[in-house]
């Protein structure tokens, strides 16, 4: 029961999955090759019901050819999903990764589905998929789990060898998941075959590769779905720190017209606003250093620096809030530009050359935060009538 709920549910997810994010995966080449993985796993349900069973028995008139027909439908499950590895996760500039490389999983796939549809059918039909040491039939099981072992088994170590290079938390998680997945059909490979040549025969070796099927079953689905999701995901996050950033960058585009390309838009324009997400989040951060900058040529002087840091004890961000407010009040009060050649030292921290654009949005937030502050702004209105007599 349990089981049968797990799979519908996850078959459901897949399915939403398939219809929301088709659009955009099949015009992404890159994401290709993900989409048809999710298209087979979705369409995987359709075998395994009995009433498909029913039906394409009776088409074939062959009380057994559903059986076949799973088997095929697993062929072509391994090799979209090792295809999707190797995709993602083979080495550039390597043969698995060449068109040879392609040419050669594809022809293997074909191979093995065509080479156990002979088997099946040589097979007398009293003997098809039952235990056999020996016979077309042994060769049919030696062939399609030696290929889904191996498959799989290969997609499994090239996706954990490409780990450690993926940086996104969520998409290691999900691809972490599709590795093990995958890893969990060799065991349920090497004991099914064991069990139909008559190698062996133990209830417990038949629990654990029933539970290691359902663990694939789950894992590289799910692991799937998160990977699809991924780009959705980080366009998003993307958005909302652009979003975040607004109140900052506008304050210092209106101080800086100077240099803006083009009027800053509204909050209600930058809301509405979600194509492109990466780009326009790096170009306001760009945005926001360069009037910053600008702010610093222009419109310091050294007697500003020191009290900022006087005033803020070094800190850093809290220095580089102080004269930043006064410069900024200056160029929007209309003063005359100073241009003095000054001490770099507390300019905004590249704090991105440390870590990631998060660090270097979390940083502008702070920064923004300390502009806020009313340490900064009873520093700023203190300063400004000094700043009126150039002093």
């Amino acid at each position: 029961m349990f089981e049968d709920i797990t799979r519908w549910v996850i078959l459901t997810v897949v399915w939403i999955v398939v219809l929301v994010r088709t659009p955009a995966m099949v015009r992404d080449p890159q994401q290709r090759p993900l989409w048809v993985v999710l298209v087979v796993i979705a369409l995987g349900a359709i075998p395994i019901q009995s009433w498909f069973a029913v039906w394409i028995d009776d088409l074939t008139g062959d009380p057994k050819f559903h059986n076949l027909f799973r088997g095929l439908f697993a062929v072509l499950d391994a090799a979209v999903t090792w295809r999707f590895v190797v995709h993602i996760a083979g080495r550039k500039g390597t043969w698995w990764h060449s068109s040879g490389g392609r040419w050669f999983r594809a022809a293997t796939a074909w191979a093995v589905g065509i080479a156990i549809t002979i088997c099946y059918y040589v097979t007398p039909a009293a003997e098809r998929f039952r235990p056999s040491p020996d016979g077309p039939f042994a060769v049919y099981n030696i062939l399609i789990f030696l290929y889904l072992g191996v498959s799989l088994g290969a997609a499994a170590w090239q996706m954990w060898r490409h780990l450690p290079g993926v940086r996104g938390r969520t998409l290691r998680v999900g691809l972490a998941l599709v590795a093990i997945g995958n890893l969990m059909e060799v065991p349920f490979a090497v004991i099914r075959v064991g069990e139909r040549l008559t190698w062996w025969a133990s209830p417990v070796l038949t629990d654990v590769a029933f539970y290691a099927s359902t663990a694939r079953f789950i894992m590289v689905p799910l692991g799937c779905v998160v990977a699809a999701f991924e780009p959705m995901r980080t366009a998003l996050l993307y958005y909302y720190r652009r979003i975040r950033l607004y109140s900052l960058w506008r304050s210092l585009r209106a101080a800086t017209p100077e240099i803006a390309l083009a009027e800053p838009m509204s909050r209600w324009q930058d809301i509405r606003t979600m194509d492109n997400a990466w780009e326009r989040l790096h170009r306001r951060i760009i945005e926001i250093r360069d009037s910053a900058f600008y702010l610093y040529d222009t419109w310091c002087w050294q007697e500003l620096v020191d009290q900022a840091k006087n005033d803020g004890e070094n800190d850093r961000i809290g220095v580089t809030a102080r004269w930043l407010e006064v410069a900024k009040r200056e160029s929007l009060a209309g003063s005359p530009k100073r241009y003095r050649s000054l001490d770099k030292a507390f300019l905004p921290a590249l704090a991105a050359e440390e870590s990631t654009v998060h660090e270097e949005t979390r940083y502008l937030l702070r920064l923004h935060r300390a502009l806020g502050s009313p340490a900064v702004q009873a520093f700023a209105v203190s300063l400004r009538q000094d700043s009126a007599t150039g002093h």
